[in-house]
């Protein structure tokens, strides 16, 4: 009889990138390996059927109405979410609950005791709560104790970074492994094609919304701009792409924005993960900056493996373990997230070189092959599900 996993996510369920993609490379993985799997998902737009099968998955998913971002608004309607997969789990047989975060980690590991089963606690997000207010900041200090003597209790814990493997191991915590939420090589260009013909584009792909870096970006383009004139105007041109889907909150801040510069702007809306080696086939510099806020000072952005997948090197700031990560082929620069004149010198020593440029291209590519995609880890991945289903 094949081991059967029941996965909680609390999120509607839609392989295509960040969370979803390690969701689905996980899931896609113990299917293709002899498991069941079964996802409860939690539709917070009504909009995805409740029951479907996708690549051998078995989704289901709780309608349950909510917003999100929300912050404790959504307390109530996490309890629901909680409540229709306990239910669940106590009726329905399973050999391993895999829980994502932390929205259904009390759930999953009282059912699993309960029954006698073992529990997975996957922390994809280094800070899950770190967008509240900061008036709440005594409820996240308790979350932040509750994470980790809850991970104590799980058989086994995935995490995203090595700054999470850090900090759990610093509480001694070891039964853990580091599984990132990497793209597949299957977007992976075999070579890079791209030549220099005049003109850089610099690039940021990715959701636009306050706060989270591209207002630092912008200023910076537009001290490239200034700098370029103050040498005389001639040589290498600059263009600025934006690929993402822009908060209607910050559209009106975002056209102020580059209204100024929209003759060197180009903005793309919403796409979608197929997308993406087209979208990264536009730009010859990929910048990443996030300001050093609770929710991004932790973090190491999907975007970066994407970046390093289509073979562009990336300018960024120093926050979860990107430093280390770029500095390992080398396939980036890493700046002062905080100084637009850092930013900006970061993007030159790039721009004005096509030779270091290109160097780094190819050591990405490298990097996200041997390192930074699912299929260099899913081995690993399996081989701690092996133990567990022992």
């Amino acid at each position: 009889m094949k081991p059967r996993i029941v996965m909680l996510f609390s999120m509607s369920f839609q392989p295509y990138q960040g969370r979803y993609l390690r969701v689905y490379n996980q899931a896609k993985t113990l299917v293709e390996a002899g498991y069941d799997v079964i996802l409860l998902a939690w539709d917070r737009d009504c909009a995805s059927p409740e029951k479907e099968v996708r690549d051998g998955i078995e989704i289901r998913r709780f309608h349950i109405p909510a917003g999100v971002g929300q912050g404790p608004k959504n307390v109530l309607n996490v309890l629901k979410f909680n409540r229709a997969a306990f239910r669940y789990l106590m009726t329905q047989p399973f050999d391993i609950v895999h829980c994502y975060n932390l929205d259904a980690v009390v759930t999953s590991l009282a059912a699993a005791r309960l029954r006698k089963k073992k529990a997975v606690l996957d922390l994809c997000e280094p800070e899950y709560y770190a967008f509240w207010d900061k008036k709440f900041s005594w409820f996240l200090k308790g979350i932040n104790q509750l994470e980790i003597g809850l991970a104590r209790r799980f058989d086994h814990l995935f995490v995203h970074n090595l700054y999470q493997v850090r900090k759990f191991r610093a509480r001694g915590i070891s039964h853990l492994t580091q599984v990132g939420s990497y793209p597949n090589r299957a977007l992976m260009p075999s070579e890079i094609t791209k030549e220099s013909d005049g003109e850089c584009v610099i690039g940021r792909i990715g959701t636009i919304y306050e706060n989270n870096g591209i207002e630092e970006l912008i200023a910076a383009f537009e001290r490239l701009l200034e700098r370029k004139q103050q040498r005389g105007g001639g040589g290498l041109s600059y263009r600025l792409f934006l690929a993402g889907r822009i908060y209607d909150s910050f559209r009106p801040t975002f056209d102020a924005l580059v209204g100024p510069l929209k003759e060197y702007v180009d903005v793309h809306g919403a796409f979608q993960a197929a997308d993406l080696p087209r979208l990264y086939g536009k730009i010859d510099i990929s910048v990443m900056i996030s300001r050093r806020t609770r929710w991004f000072q932790n973090i190491t952005p999907t975007k970066l493996f994407d970046s390093l997948l289509n073979g562009v090197p990336v300018v960024a700031n120093d926050i979860g373990d990107i430093a280390e990560i770029l500095g390992g082929g080398p396939c980036g620069v890493i700046v002062d997230e905080s100084d637009t004149d850092s930013i900006c010198s970061g993007i030159e020593r790039l721009a004005l070189d096509p030779s270091l440029r290109l160097e780094m291209a190819k050591n990405a590519l490298r990097s996200a092959r041997d390192k930074y995609t699912w299929e260099a880890y899913k081995e690993e991945f399996l081989l701690k599900y092996r133990t567990l289903s022992m």
